[in-house]
């Protein structure tokens, strides 16, 4: 008996042993090419995301997220008995079997694109919303081009317009914000990685390629001369793609900044013609109260814009996401101007915290093209209601010198203590004006008397700029700025 309970232990422990193998061994990714996807789905039509986009149709006043009516999507299906009576009446629907397929050009991996996997095919280019770490299975890296294709089964998805932007994901949303406001949205994010894995499949790899005059390069180059190229008749080709932005120079509006001398600078008029949006700034959706002091019966706000020196904000839980304004058109007044582009940073992104570059700084950057508006007839100037936005991938694609490195860890230890130091944080909910004017003023004298002392290289004339750029920043943040750890935001689609 004991002999014959031995040798069920052991078979046990074999059984177990191969289970535990199989499951640290996972099924190798099959890599399609176009030969063997086709031979596996004989029965699917390739198109392109040019003509896939084009299914849609009118896409002016289809996207507004207001309401059901005035926000459309396209559902693919394999017949109209899946179609509810509304999608058969507006004619929302679409029984093609397709797919297409695209390389990958975008990299979430630093969070600021979030369950987002954008791809470019030549002709044009489409975001995919799908789930989080998609830079694990889809990789794409910018710093030597090296990317993928991947190929993805249309039937089953929503072709959805969020504020002219298309997208392919699942089913339609819609949910209330904060403040109360109702919202609906085309096409939802497919969070099951099974459901992923039916309809996004791995390619074979490539390379990114980039070029300033060939319209079909998976990079296109723009500079202060061309930017023309990307924008007018021709923006619904290049949203959603992959730009190389060329010399672009960051511009404060509504914001005052300091000169070479530290002195305070009127800041350029708002490029709407108000004090309503300021860029830089964060922007907060929580409806919160922004008259000082804070006073029951104050006046509160949906949206909330700010003046703020960080491209993003993130602390103690709390988020805020970061607006900066960069141009190539030094006159323009408004936000849909041609030539004008705010970069959209999240709170969540691995960089938030990082300085935003002074104004009039000129730099590259790489980034996903996109737009926020209610109308596609891109026409700029005070009748069109469009905002020009672009979305870094990562801190490295932005061309911009933005905080101390640690080639010199005095000087960055020492702003970093000057940041964490300052008095905004002393008096998070409502403070004494004279108290806080005494706390600023001890900060201001301590961070001079503590500063790296000069050792006559270029190096600490570079990060004393720095230094004293970010205390004038500091010093000159807005009141409103103590309400900062109080807010909570949610994600950027409600920002109105």
């Amino acid at each position: 008996m004991k002999l014959y309970k031995m040798i069920l232990v052991a078979l046990l422990g074999l059984i177990l042993t191969g289970c535990y193998n199989k499951f640290e061994m996972p099924e190798e990714t099959y890599i399609y090419t176009d030969a063997s996807f086709e031979a596996a789905n004989p029965d699917l039509q390739h198109i392109s995301i040019a003509d896939l986009k084009s299914l849609f149709g009118k896409t002016s006043g289809t996207g507004d997220t207001g309401s059901f009516s005035v926000t459309k999507y396209i559902r693919f299906v394999e017949s109209e008995d899946e179609c509810t009576a509304e999608e058969l009446k507006r004619n929302w629907y679409n029984t093609g079997n397709y797919y297409i397929k695209g390389k990958v050009i975008s990299n979430d991996e630093q969070g600021n694109i979030y369950k987002s996997l954008y791809i470019f095919d030549g002709t044009a280019a489409i975001e995919l919303k799908l789930t989080n770490g998609l830079f694990l299975d889809y990789p794409c890296n910018l710093d030597t081009g090296e990317t993928m294709w991947v190929y993805v089964k249309v039937r089953g998805l929503y072709l959805g317009n969020f504020r002219m932007m298309l997208s392919l994901g699942d089913i339609p949303t819609s949910s209330y914000n904060s403040w109360g406001t109702y919202k609906y949205y085309a096409n939802s994010n497919i969070v099951s990685q099974n459901k992923v894995r039916l309809h996004v499949f791995p390619g074979e790899k490539d390379v990114l390629t980039e070029s300033d005059t060939d319209t079909s390069a998976d990079i296109f180059v723009v500079d202060e001369n061309s930017y023309s190229k990307i924008q007018g008749d021709n923006t619904p080709k290049f949203l959603g793609r992959l730009i190389r932005f060329k010399n672009l120079k960051v511009r404060y509006a509504g914001v005052a900044y300091p000169d070479e001398n530290g002195n305070s600078v009127t800041p350029d008029p708002l490029l709407n013609g108000s004090f309503e949006q300021i860029y830089p700034s964060w922007l907060s959706t929580s409806g919160i109260q922004t008259s000082l002091p804070v006073i029951p019966g104050g006046t509160y706000t949906q949206v909330v814009n700010q003046p703020w020196y960080m491209l993003a904000y993130s602390r103690n839980n709390v988020a805020l996401y970061g607006s900066l304004c960069l141009s190539y058109n030094d006159n323009a007044k408004y936000t849909s101007d041609h030539g004008v582009y705010m970069l959209r940073t999240s709170g969540y992104s691995r960089f938030s915290g990082k300085y935003v570059p002074k104004h009039g700084s000129v730099g590259d950057v790489l980034a996903i093209y996109q737009i926020y508006s209610k109308q596609s007839d891109y026409l700029g100037g005070a009748d069109d209601y469009s905002t020009y936005q672009i979305a870094i991938n990562r801190i490295q694609d932005f061309g911009f010198e933005t905080e101390p490195k640690e080639a010199y860890p005095a000087w960055s230890a020492h702003i970093t203590w000057a940041e964490q130091n300052f008095p905004q944080y002393v008096y998070p909910i409502t403070p004494d004006p004279a108290a806080r004017a005494l706390a600023v003023e001890e900060w201001r004298a301590n961070y001079f008397a503590n500063k790296p002392a000069d050792d006559g290289t270029e190096l600490w004339d570079k990060w004393n700029e720095w230094g004293d750029w970010i205390v004038w920043i500091l010093e000159n943040t807005p009141e409103y700025s103590y309400l900062l750890p109080q807010q909570v935001v949610e994600d950027t689609e409600t920002i109105e």
